[in-house]
C-alpha cells in the first residue's frame, strides 16, 4: 500500500511538466506572431496544460501539507519545509493569475498577440522561475536533508 506521504512526490511532476510545456508552447506561438487567446490547436493546448497543471498543483500541495505534518511530527526541522511551502504557494498563485488572464481573454475574445501577448505571458514566465525554485527547494529537502525518506535495508 502506498503511504499517504508518498503521494506528494508522485504528483508534483505533473504541474512541473504541464506548466513548462504551456510556457514553451506559448512562447513559440507568440514568436510566430500567433494569438494566445485564439481557439486554435496550440494556444488551446497551452491553455489546457496551464489549467491541468494548476489543478494538479493544488492537489499536490494538499498532499505536501500532509507530508510536512508527518515530517515535523517525526522531528524534522520546520524551517526548510516552510521555505519550500511558501515558494510553492507563491508559484501556484502566480500560475492561477496567469490562468485567469488567459481564460478571460479566451472567453472575452480579447486578442493576446504582439506586445499584449507577451505582457499576458509574463506571469507564466515568472511562474516558471518560481516553479524551478520550488522544485530545487523540494529536491534539497529530499536529497540533502532526507525528509520522509527511509533508508533501504537489505
Amino acid at each position: 500500500m502506498i503511504a499517504i506521504t508518498d503521494i506528494h512526490p508522485m504528483l508534483v511532476h505533473f504541474p512541473i511538466v504541464l506548466w513548462i510545456c504551456a510556457g514553451t508552447i506559448s512562447v513559440a506561438v507568440l514568436i510566430r506572431g500567433g494569438d494566445m487567446s485564439a481557439r486554435l490547436r496550440w494556444p488551446m493546448v497551452a491553455s489546457y496544460s496551464l489549467l491541468a497543471g494548476s489543478v494538479i498543483a493544488i492537489v499536490a500541495a494538499v498532499f505536501g501539507d500532509i507530508a510536512s505534518d508527518k515530517a515535523v511530527a517525526t522531528g524534522f526541522p520546520i524551517g526548510p519545509i516552510e521555505t519550500h511551502e511558501v515558494a510553492a504557494v507563491t508559484t501556484i498563485i502566480i500560475f492561477k493569475l496567469h490562468l485567469l488572464i488567459r481564460w478571460l481573454a479566451i472567453w472575452r475574445k480579447y486578442p493576446l498577440r504582439g506586445v499584449r501577448g507577451w505582457l499576458a505571458e509574463l506571469p507564466g514566465l515568472v511562474g516558471i522561475a518560481g516553479l524551478l525554485t520550488t522544485a530545487y527547494l523540494g529536491g534539497q529537502l529530499v536529497y540533502h536533508m532526507g525528509v520522509n525518506v527511509t533508508a533501504f535495508v537489505q
